[in-house]
């Protein structure tokens, strides 16, 4: 009895830690911040005397601590909840933590796990976007800004194969994993820049830009998908909505 009801606990969880990716919106979101950002980081290291790489961490960090909840739960109230009903948003994981654990408000509140990545059995309802997503692409952004110079043109070819792989690897078992035509398109970005000439600065912005432009591409596509899906629901004739 207690292994079926932990079976659905987890198995709840996990449907729900979906739902909040099945319209797409927060993968439209984080692809219009990092291109958004990584224009006005480019612009800053065009213009600035001293560039800030600092400014492109603190802008994903102000976006993903403070903006993106709000944004979407917004938006989602408008064009998800009404179609297909809501759930509790999921819990956002940094690193090896869940949110509600940084700080603690008592040994009960604190949760049985801190460095494993994964959540313990019953809080299933968790985002991996932070430590399966972000994290891989800022160390694939510092692997390139050191080893431009010595990879030349074919840094992007090289390199933007090797970070769908990685994304597709690490995400298999998150809450929203990505598809292979969907990871074969990321990684088929990289090869046409063989051929494409790019000043050394906007080629540096580019393992930002070009999983941002990924990222929305997939967001929007998820989006028609499940408009045509879940159509709005109609009102009862004389009814106004």
């Amino acid at each position: 009895m207690n292994d079926d009801s932990a079976t659905q606990t987890i198995s709840y969880g996990r449907r729900a830690a979906s739902y909040w990716s099945i319209d797409g919106l927060p993968e439209i979101l984080r692809g219009l911040a990092f291109i958004v950002l990584t224009g006005m980081g480019y612009l800053w290291r065009v213009h600035a005397s001293k560039p800030r790489a600092g400014f492109l961490f603190l802008g994903f960090a102000v976006y993903f601590f403070v903006v993106e909840r709000v944004v979407l739960n917004y938006l989602k109230s408008r064009i998800t909840y009404p179609r297909t009903g809501y759930v509790e948003p999921p819990e956002r994981l940094w690193v090896g933590h869940r949110a509600q654990d940084l700080v603690p408000l008592s040994l009960r509140s604190a949760g049985p796990f801190l460095l494993s990545p994964f959540p313990p059995s019953g809080s299933e309802n968790v985002t991996f976007f932070w430590p399966r997503t972000v994290r891989p692409l800022l160390v694939f952004v510092f692997l390139c800004t050191f080893g431009g110079n010595l990879l030349g043109r074919w840094l992007l070819p090289l390199a933007m194969p090797a970070l769908a792989v990685t994304l597709h690897v690490v995400n298999r078992n998150s809450e929203r994993p990505y598809p292979r035509w969907s990871v074969l398109f990321l990684a088929l970005t990289g090869p046409p820049f063989l051929w494409i000439n790019m000043p050394a600065t906007l080629q540096l912005t580019l393992p930002f830009l070009l999983p941002g432009v990924w990222l929305l591409v997939q967001g929007v596509y998820a989006l028609f998908e499940y408009l045509r899906a879940n159509p709005y629901p109609r009102t009862a004739e004389g009814v106004q909505a």
